[in-house]
């Protein structure tokens, strides 16, 4: 999330109507150059299956720990969508949320509900998928040490993945 060694970066597309911009941007391209898109849609589809062969996993971690944790990074962290998950998201064809998930770096994400995060896990930011505190590092090595290396791999695979889909629409929409 954030760290001490570099400067504090600022969510994009922090209003609505930015982020409502920034998303018909993107959808503009993704319609207009689907043709050149093949690849990256491919690599959005194997990304999404294994997000979702990992989520099982990650729910019983976060049932495991975050009921009880005194410090929920949901509450402490600032997360935010970036070009990478907004690519994905409207490559897989996605529901978009209606805005960026905080305004402000101090801000707590207003997807956060009474029980939880509000939005389905499929399309929150990575890094809601990707940070797993300590505990839940702890816990899953602990409980499971297989089926915790199988997330690891899944979770380095998605992160590859990602950085391939931003390369393939940036090369699409120059090209």
């Amino acid at each position: 999330m954030k760290s001490a060694s570099r400067p504090t970066l600022s969510p994009p597309w922090a209003s609505v109507s930015v982020w409502q911009e920034a998303n018909v941007s993107v959808d503009f391209h993704v319609e207009r150059h689907y043709s050149r898109l093949k690849a990256a849609v491919q690599t959005a589809r194997e990304t999404r299956l294994l997000l979702e062969s990992i989520f099982p996993s990650l729910d019983d971690l976060c049932m495991m720990t975050c009921p009880r944790c005194p410090d929920a990074c949901c509450l402490s962290a600032s997360p935010w969508y970036d070009l990478r998950d907004l690519i994905f998201l409207h490559l897989n064809r996605l529901s978009i949320p209606r805005s960026q998930t905080i305004s402000k770096v101090k801000d707590t994400c207003r997807f956060l509900g009474r029980r939880g995060c509000t939005l389905a896990r499929i399309t929150r930011p990575w890094i809601c998928t990707w940070y797993l505190c300590p505990t839940q590092t702890s816990n899953a090595k602990d409980r499971d040490l297989d089926r915790w290396i199988t997330v690891n791999k899944a979770l380095g695979e998605i992160q590859t993945n990602r950085k391939q889909l931003e390369i393939e629409f940036i090369r699409a929409v120059a090209g």
